[in-house]
């Protein structure tokens, strides 16, 4: 099963930056939540190349998790595309 951990900056300057853990179960992660969000915090600086302390002074303080479905968030993505193009679409008939 795999969770996406999100950090979020609590001053709304910068974007999000997530990352997917895999976990066992629900019941495990909740009892080694900790452990798991650090263990994602770690692949997000290893990633970003940049230390813990330098994300908590960009105020990434606030973390989310969530479920991750690969279904759902490659439908999730078709729509936001589609409602993108449709708004393209007419933005562009009412200029003419």
């Amino acid at each position: 099963m795999k969770l996406q951990v999100t950090l979020f900056a609590t001053n709304g300057e910068y974007r999000p930056i997530s990352t997917l853990i895999n976990i066992e179960s629900m019941e495990d992660y909740n009892e080694h939540k900790r452990e798991y969000q650090n263990k994602a915090i770690l692949n997000i600086c290893h990633n970003r190349r940049i230390t813990w302390k330098e994300l908590q002074e960009n105020s990434y303080t606030q973390i989310k998790v969530r479920e991750y479905d690969r279904d759902k968030a490659s439908l999730r993505a078709k729509k936001e595309l589609l409602k993108r193009l449709c708004e393209n679409y007419k933005a562009k008939k009412f200029d003419n």
